[in-house]
């Protein structure tokens, strides 16, 4: 016979389920456990993102200081000597029979000039626009220009001013046609530019446009004509080098933020590192002790050591402990260079 429980007795400790009371512990505890678990993990998001952040300021450091470096302690080199006094005396007689740089206000990039000038936040720099369009300079920005001998050149054997060539000592110069040179000796410098190369032959005509030449004379002769007086380079301390001109400042960057950028002979702006602010620059001259802004210097030729300052912030917004603004990690860098052209 089945015996059929009453629906009023009351069922034993194995047969109750949990209390309303015991559901909600479980559902706090549970609660607390995911919260923490979510504390964590947010902790170590915001870690990492904030290293990720770091590393890549690092990085737009080392390109900007490493490339900007090497060009300013290049800056006035023609290839001859060892670029000291006497070398700025040879840079100081410089002509360049480009077409670019025979009027009353040159190309920028077409001579070399000082070999360096800077421009402070309220100077205008002839290179680039102060906008706020892509790639243009950002007000309250200083701007520098360099020119020079780009690398270490080839010794000349042979320059010939009949045929307008020059014989190098190698085949393997890498040079090619419509390069911007520069030729050396311990009297003078010229920037010019190759019609041609073929194997160790360097060859120079005249042509059209700002690059091609406006003759082939180079000697140095005063004011802003092209050059009538013939030259020979004496093969036995004579140097070509590629000819190196740029201009760098802060410029609207492609991710909307400021940026580094470079404009390199006559080409177009070059954005060499994101997240660079500010750039701020004075200069140290011969017979001084104090470094000075752009406005106060008055002989560019004099000018032996440049104090450069960069400013950077992180890519992404949110990753700092500061309680106002984007919180963006921010932080700035002083390097002080010399130019090895001018040191004695």
């Amino acid at each position: 016979m089945t015996h059929r429980r009453s629906p009023f007795t009351r069922p034993s400790l194995d047969e109750r389920g949990h209390t309303l009371v015991e559901l909600m512990i479980a559902l706090v505890l549970g609660l607390v456990l995911v919260g923490g678990v979510f504390v964590v993990f947010m902790g170590s998001r915001m870690s990492f993102n904030t290293s990720d952040n770091l590393s890549r300021m690092q990085d737009s450091a080392r390109i900007a200081f490493a490339l900007m470096s090497r060009e300013i302690r290049e800056a006035s080199g023609t290839g001859c000597g060892n670029g000291g006094r006497a070398d700025n005396g040879i840079a100081r007689r410089n002509r360049s029979v480009l077409n670019a740089a025979q009027s009353a206000t040159p190309a920028w990039w077409s001579q070399i000039g000082a070999g360096i000038q800077g421009f402070d936040a309220s100077q205008v720099t002839p290179a680039i626009a102060i906008g706020t369009a892509l790639g243009q300079r950002r007000s309250n920005t200083d701007a520098l220009h360099l020119a020079g001998a780009y690398g270490a050149g080839f010794s000349v054997e042979m320059h010939n001013g009949t045929t307008n060539q020059f014989k190098l000592n190698t085949s393997q110069s890498g040079l090619t046609a419509n390069d911007v040179l520069i030729v050396c000796d311990y009297r003078q410098s010229t920037v010019f530019n190759a019609s041609s190369v073929s194997g160790d032959r360097v060859n120079y005509a005249i042509g059209v446009g700002g690059r091609n030449n406006c003759g082939t004379a180079m000697a140095y002769d005063t004011g802003v004509v092209c050059p009538t007086t013939s030259y020979l380079y004496d093969p036995l301390v004579s140097r070509v080098s590629r000819f190196g001109a740029s201009a760098w400042y802060i410029g609207n960057g492609s991710n909307g933020r400021p940026s580094l950028y470079r404009v390199f002979l006559d080409g177009g702006p070059e954005e060499i590192a994101a997240g660079v602010t500010d750039m701020q620059i004075t200069y140290l001259a011969d017979g001084s002790t104090a470094y000075v802004d752009a406005s106060a210097v008055t002989d560019w030729a004099s000018v032996s050591s440049v104090r450069l300052t960069l400013s950077f912030e992180s890519t992404d917004a949110a990753v700092s402990t500061a309680s106002t603004g984007d919180r963006r990690l921010t932080t700035s860098t002083t390097s002080t260079i010399a130019l090895r052209n001018r040191m004695p």
